[in-house]
């Protein structure tokens, strides 16, 4: 789209400017109602994004003059200030939207994708796309995260803040930023968990210091981060760890794009992009007074939500198959596939740690449950859920190794009468009755039971319930 953009300052108008382009608008800058007026019964643009309170004809104004132009011109407004009965009057008026500042990018793109002309979108995103950043892109949720930030990529003034709980993979995303889709971008990354600094070497491990700048520093002074970052990328994890003095300290910096090493006069300038992350959301500790509101605006120009796998169910399933090739890779083994009995399992479970213990549980079925499918038996193992009889489509497997004859009944209950228990008795009946309730197959056995066919083998050989036929099928 043709976008006329308004605003009386520089930092915003440069930034929002550039993040646009990267969205591949084409932009025309205007500093006032009536300038931008000019330019829009000039170039006749699609969609017009205004300040309200600039001098002279403010955006209210400007709206005002646009109320009747044929055709219609879109226009939304923003403001640093939150007037309701201003945000009323723009709509009255014909606004399609109103916007607070600092702007959510989020927001942004979100307004101007409704409001473009149909373009290709995120719907690709429906099969599992091995990246060379580590990345899968498995929906369209996820995929919409990946696609911002290839677009924030292009944008390098933009300060960026990603949000998710533990475990979604904001480093990766982080990274992605960083060195874009094709990774072709080879400046710094310097990543620092905020969370490990010591207070006291807060400033010293971020901006350095001279020589004897304080007891026990090195003779040749020491190099800090956002120096050792460069024109690349220096990244804040667990931003919201820092203390308010910090937050401080790090908000200067973000302004003024300047700082001095501890003990020095010499001023440094800052090139690189300072990407955060936090796995609880800023806004809250704002609320709580624990993170500076001002600190969050400046970071929130380039902002990344990443929703946790609860609210993208139906990603789970492409995303489960999707890391099962490069688990087989890095341990030699493991699944190829899951039965829909075992996706429905992984879908309503909650994955309170996300894609990471989504990984992790399927890295510990590939060590220690066998077979080429994963069934809803190792899902219900995996997963801590209580064993339940396999349904149909486990039944396939059954026809295989069906050597076992039942030599005698389990006992129809635990007894603890006498002066003691045979707990191998029990586990024996037990194995006896599972394998008799299955024709005998090992495979639909270990999974009813909830373990290996490398386990059921050997408790069937510890307890005499082999034939040699069935030690040579094995």
């Amino acid at each position: 789209m043709r976008i006329v953009l308004v605003d009386d300052h520089p930092e915003v108008v440069n930034s929002l400017a550039e993040f646009m382009q990267g969205l591949g608008h084409e932009i025309d800058i205007a500093r006032d109602g009536a300038e931008a007026l000019q330019r829009i019964r000039r170039h006749k643009p699609d969609f017009v994004l205004s300040d309200v309170r600039m001098p002279g004809m403010d955006g209210l104004k400007l709206l005002a003059a646009l109320e009747d132009t044929e055709p219609p011109i879109k226009i939304a407004l923003m403001t640093a200030f939150s007037d309701t009965s201003v945000a009323v009057e723009a709509l009255r008026h014909g606004a399609v939207d109103y916007l607070r500042k600092p702007i959510d990018v989020v927001e942004l793109h979100a307004l101007l994708e409704r409001h473009a002309p149909p373009s290709p979108s995120t719907d690709n995103y429906h099969a599992p796309s091995p990246q060379a950043d580590g990345l899968l892109i498995c929906g369209p949720a996820f995929g919409a995260v990946v696609a911002l930030a290839d677009r924030l990529h292009k944008a390098r003034n933009l300060p960026c803040v990603i949000e998710a709980e533990t475990g979604c993979g904001k480093e990766l995303i982080a990274r992605r930023i960083h060195h874009g889709g094709t990774r072709t971008d080879t400046r710094p990354w310097v990543p620092l968990n905020c969370a490990a600094i010591s207070p006291n070497l807060f400033e010293s491990e971020l901006f350095g210091y001279a020589p004897g700048a304080f007891s026990g520093a090195r003779d040749n002074g020491a190099t800090g981060k956002f120096s050792a970052a460069g024109n690349g990328t220096i990244f804040l994890d667990e931003i919201g760890e820092l203390s308010l003095d910090q937050q401080a300290k790090l908000l200067r910096v973000l302004e003024d794009r300047t700082w001095y090493p501890v003990g020095s006069n010499h001023l440094e300038r800052l090139e690189a992009r300072v990407i955060c992350a936090s796995n609880r959301p800023l806004a809250d500790l704002v609320a709580k007074g624990t993170f500076r509101e001002d600190l969050l605006y400046r970071l929130k120009v380039g902002y990344l939500r990443i929703p946790p796998l609860r609210e993208r169910p139906a990603e789970i399933a492409i995303l489960a198959n999707g890391l099962l090739p490069s688990i087989r890779q890095r341990l030699g083994g493991g699944f190829k596939e899951i039965t829909p009995a075992a996706v429905t399992l992984f879908t309503h479970h909650s994955w309170p740690g996300n894609v990471r213990e989504l990984a992790h549980v399927l890295e510990i079925g590939a060590v220690t449950l066998d077979g080429a499918v994963l069934h809803e038996g190792h899902a219900r193992t995996l997963l801590g859920k209580p064993p339940v009889a396999p349904d149909s489509s486990t039944a396939a497997d059954s026809n295989t190794n069906k050597l076992f004859t039942l030599p005698s009944t389990p006992p129809a209950e635990v007894s603890l009468e006498g002066p003691h228990f045979a707990l191998d008795d029990w586990h024996r009946a037990i194995i006896i009755a599972a394998l008799a309730k299955h024709d005998g197959s090992p495979v639909t056995t270990s999974a009813y039971l909830g373990i290996s066919r490398k386990v059921l083998y050997s408790l069937r050989k510890r307890y005499g319930l082999l034939t040699q036929d069935l030690v040579d099928a094995e």
